[in-house]
């Protein structure tokens, strides 16, 4: 009897932690390098094909040719730039602030491209 009791508590003592491995592996997430991104610069951005992911470094230096719209610009060149009021997240950005755009090419009939900015960082 006392084996079968023994046996069972160490069984119950063990379970936790099994699951806190396989709970681990299971809830947790991708730990890795970032998807490889062949646009880094907006040179290559002007040429890049409709929704090419992106990461710039440049500043933003003027309000755009449109609502939600900046011209950004880096060593390579200038192009526009779709960034929405909320990414800003209170924060205020100047010319002379250096940021990091991470986004994709927006190709439409007719017009230069653009990139649609899904967050950035000021550096």
């Amino acid at each position: 009897m006392r084996l079968i009791i023994a046996s069972a508590l160490t069984l119950i003592l063990a379970a936790p932690a099994s699951a806190a491995v396989v709970g681990s592996s299971h809830f947790g997430g991708f730990k890795g390098p970032d998807t490889v991104v062949d646009v880094d610069t907006v040179e290559k951005a002007l040429q890049a094909n409709d929704e090419a992911p992106v990461v710039l470094e440049g500043r933003i230096i003027s309000a755009g040719p449109k609502r939600n719209g900046y011209v950004f610009q880096d060593s390579t060149g200038s192009i526009v730039i779709d960034l929405e009021g909320k990414l800003f997240h209170g924060r205020t950005v100047t010319p002379e602030n250096t940021v990091r755009i991470y986004g994709e090419v927006d190709t439409k009939h007719s017009r230069a491209s653009e990139v649609d900015v899904e967050r950035f960082e000021i550096l």
